[in-house]
């Protein structure tokens, strides 16, 4: 570190000239950099293989959660009085005519009981709408909202609900991106370096930031021409890289404001501070860099780029943190360190006493922590991983009624993420009369039409009692594989839920592997 700082020093031209170069490039690149991001988010595994199949056979579903319009009728009216049944039918008509390469099932459709309440009083449908562009959805989805906007059945109003709806909030996906929420990071980073330094030296570490970001992205954007690397990166490095650029940025920057208070000129201030701050920034950012790497060895593409991403950013970091930090500081640090509102040398009286209170009671801390750690593993131990269940989604909102509606009347979530089956060579009412007696499942349909059926494939729609995210669901989501896999012809189950046990097998399974790799 010695050698290098003297090095940099020396060369200060020349390192700022090859940042400046760096930087502008990268920046006139970034877009570029972010579009050639893959879009994949596949996962190994029967469930997520079927899931593709379906999409790319029928144009819908499998790996995209249906929409699920809900009605709850009032007192003295069913599903089977004559004008629910004609609204239904022509609500459902209208669904389809805006969105017509939509797969559609409801009670008007197939007059299968399975898409109603045992009361009668309350329905639901399904609508697959084919899946949009990155994180765009579709405009038939966009459509289907409109249709349902306002609408009623029997004086009773029509809830889109429906698992992405619930991710969203019972409303239009909304965001900005990844800049606009690197900004407001920064912004919140800002405030929190100018009360800590109390001079313009708070710019300093989110320049560092911005400088290591831009580059990563750089980089990353040579490796998608060997390698694939998933769309979640644009959002991986600004976060990783907020963090760390910050952070190496500013143990260095404090360092240098305490050598320059103990008396030191301001290049033997940037020396001494890089020999003692810069070695542990180094050691740091190889360890992070080296844990998260790690991850390529996870068998599901996304998490394997968040391993490059997990990679590169911190390296990237101590090395913009390492050469041209110590040339900021040489030369506009001290014109920076103003107003000086905190002095660079100030110690805490409260963190003195308690770091003496440790070192004086070692014993008696280290058994404190021990006991305050084993309550925090305690519940890991009995953690259930996977991805969200719809009743924790959503607190309000239409999606959040329709919700409600399904499990007052007991039909219960499982509507929301019903299994598909897909049928290849075989009798699909066979299938579903073998599933439907499978334990935890309410329902099965085999919906007639060319929307169900293509060359010789058939698709099957299976209703769990509980959710399809649940430890519960997954447990009836195993049943239906083993009864599905002794039917004859090939019969495979698909559907969000089906490909988010696949990625849970997949990532979880292979924890011990990669516990034991960040540990070695």
């Amino acid at each position: 570190m010695t050698s290098l700082t003297r090095f940099v020093l020396r060369h200060k031209r020349l390192v700022t000239v090859f940042w400046l170069l760096v930087t502008i490039i990268a920046a006139s690149t970034a877009s570029a950099a972010v579009d050639s991001l893959s879009q994949d988010t596949r996962v190994p595994g029967e469930g997520a293989e079927t899931s593709q199949a379906i999409l790319q056979a029928y144009g819908n579903g499998g790996q995209v959660p249906p929409l699920v319009p809900v009605v709850s009728l009032p007192e003295g009216m069913t599903v089977d009085s004559p004008e629910v049944r004609e609204e239904l039918g022509a609500l459902f008509s209208r669904i389809q005519a805006a969105a017509p390469n939509a797969r559609i099932a409801s009670y008007s459709s197939t007059a299968d009981r399975a898409f109603v309440s045992e009361d009668g009083r309350t329905t639901f449908g399904l609508v697959f709408v084919p899946r949009g562009e990155g994180f765009i959805e579709s405009t038939e989805t966009v459509a289907v909202r409109e249709v349902l906007a306002g609408a009623t059945v029997g004086g009773a109003p029509v809830h889109l609900s429906g698992y992405a709806e619930l991710e969203a909030g019972g409303g239009e996906p909304e965001g900005g991106g990844a800049l606009v929420e690197t900004l407001i990071a920064a912004g919140g980073a800002l405030v929190v370096l100018a009360w800590v330094f109390g001079s313009f030296l708070a710019l300093v570490p989110l320049v560092v930031a911005g400088i290591a970001i831009l580059s990563s992205l750089l980089v990353i954007w040579g490796v998608t021409t060997i390698a694939s690397v998933s769309f979640i990166v644009q959002f991986i490095v600004p976060l990783i890289g907020l963090g760390v650029a910050i952070d190496y940025a500013l143990l260095i920057v404090t360092r240098w404001r305490e050598e320059r208070e103990g008396g030191l000129d301001n290049d033997a201030a940037v020396q001494r501070s890089m020999e003692t701050a810069g070695s542990a920034v180094v050691f740091s950012g190889i360890t992070v860099g080296v844990s998260l790497v790690s991850l390529v060895v996870l068998p599901v593409p996304f998490l394997r780029s968040i391993g490059y991403a997990g990679l590169l950013i911190p390296l990237i970091s101590v090395l913009v943190a390492t050469t041209l930090l110590p040339v900021l500081l040489s030369t506009v640090g001290p014109r920076l360190d103003r107003p000086r509102l905190r002095r660079g040398n100030q110690e805490s009286r409260t963190w003195g006493r308690w770091a003496e209170l440790v070192v004086r009671r070692r014993w008696v801390a280290v058994g404190v922590s021990l006991v305050m750690l084993a309550a925090l593993v305690i519940p890991a131990l009995s953690l259930t991983v996977g991805d969200p269940v719809a009743d924790s989604l959503a607190t309000g909102g239409e999606a959040r009624e329709g919700l409600i509606a399904l499990e007052q009347s007991g039909i219960g979530p499982g509507a929301l993420l019903p299994f598909e089956i897909l049928a290849r060579a075989s009798d699909p009412a066979a299938v579903t009369s073998a599933v439907v007696n499978v334990e935890g499942v309410r329902a099965a349909v085999s919906p007639e039409g060319d929307a169900w059926r293509r060359g010789d494939t058939s698709l099957i729609v299976a209703f769990p009692e509980a959710d399809g995210n649940s430890e519960s669901g997954r447990e009836t989501l195993g049943r239906v594989k083993a009864i599905t896999g002794d039917l004859p012809g090939t019969v495979r189950v698909g559907g969000l839920a089906a490909q988010n046990a696949d990625f849970i097998d997949a990532s979880y399974g292979n924890f011990p592997l990669l516990i034991g790799l960040v540990a070695l």
